[in-house]
């Protein structure tokens, strides 16, 4: 059996990737100063910084939350945002909602839900029921409504930063997705750190970046984080699970690999790129419906809602 790295006690768990095993609170250590080392190597945070932690109920972003507040627990004004996508069967919004606030609650966080029903007359129940008439898939429609409603809500409760609850294994696979499909306005959008352009944007921080979810999901476990187990009714074959799956299959057989093509992304690529195609990315407009910002006259949210809310 193998030993904790720390204390030599039974470890509760072996790291492959690190040839290294744990016991539960060193495991837990390890992980927040593994979170630690990433927010100082990509100056994601400053002191006393108001951060809006997206939160969806899911273990990753319940991580991230519990994760930030051990690290920086009188440093840091931390503030649970979360988006109730209105989202009925298997009880999926509600359950995650509640389990939002109550860790808010736990952790003593202030906590803020935006409810597209109630905000905007609509709900990914209502997108469902005319995706043929969106011609978009569900998951790129939700996406497009939390990165909206994220930035827009987060500027109006005054943070400078959201962090979001993105793992290794999730930009892995985007960038494989993107790579493979030549996505290079996507490509150029990516890393730990992205920076607001103007005023009506603000910066999106990853923490989790070189964290895996497996990782966060043995950290949930032994935090004994109340987390949303259940898969979003709507996700059922969508592109970047396929693509999740894919790199699963390539990490299984050589351990590091992701986060190997992470980094070699990161400081080899990303930077020439962003460079090269700087002078033909469209500049930031302001939609011309709700302020927000957009690269054309209208931003995507406002188009999917007039469909949406179209006959009423």
């Amino acid at each position: 059996m193998t030993d904790c790295k720390k204390c030599g006690q039974p470890a509760a768990i072996y790291l492959t990737r690190y040839g290294l095993g744990f016991c539960s609170d060193h495991f837990l250590e390890f992980l927040r100063n593994k979170v630690k080392k990433s927010i100082h190597k990509y100056k994601l945070l400053n002191p006393y910084d108001r951060i809006a932690v997206a939160l969806s109920g899911g273990k990753d972003s319940a991580v991230l939350l519990h994760i930030l507040d051990s690290i920086y627990s009188e440093a840091l004004d931390l503030i649970g945002l979360h988006i109730n996508l209105g989202i009925e069967p298997s009880n999926y919004s509600k359950i995650s909602l509640n389990l939002a606030r109550e860790l808010c609650s736990d952790l003593g966080r202030e906590f803020y839900c935006v409810d597209l029903r109630k905000e905007y007359r609509i709900s990914m129940d209502l997108v469902e029921k005319k995706e043929k008439q969106l011609k978009r898939s569900l998951c790129g429609i939700c996406g497009t409504f939390k990165r909206y409603l994220l930035n827009k809500y987060s500027l109006e409760l005054d943070c400078e930063k959201i962090a979001t609850g993105h793992v290794l294994d999730d930009e892995v696979s985007v960038l494989l997705m993107n790579m493979i499909n030549g996505n290079v306005e996507q490509l150029v959008r990516t890393g730990p750190n992205l920076i607001a352009k103007n005023e009506i944007m603000i910066t999106r921080i990853k923490p989790l970046y070189e964290i895996s979810e497996l990782e966060t999901m043995i950290y949930a476990q032994f935090a004994n984080l109340k987390i949303q187990d259940v898969e979003c009714p709507y996700s059922k074959g969508a592109s970047s699970l396929k693509y999740k799956k894919l790199y699963l299959m390539f990490e299984n057989q050589l351990p590091g690999l992701g986060i190997t093509f992470l980094h070699n992304f990161h400081k080899k690529i990303l930077g020439p790129l962003q460079e090269y195609y700087q002078t033909t990315r469209e500049k930031v407009r302001i939609c011309a419906i709700c302020g927000g910002p957009t690269s054309e006259t209208v931003c995507a949210f406002c188009n999917i809602r007039k469909i949406l809310t179209r006959n009423e």
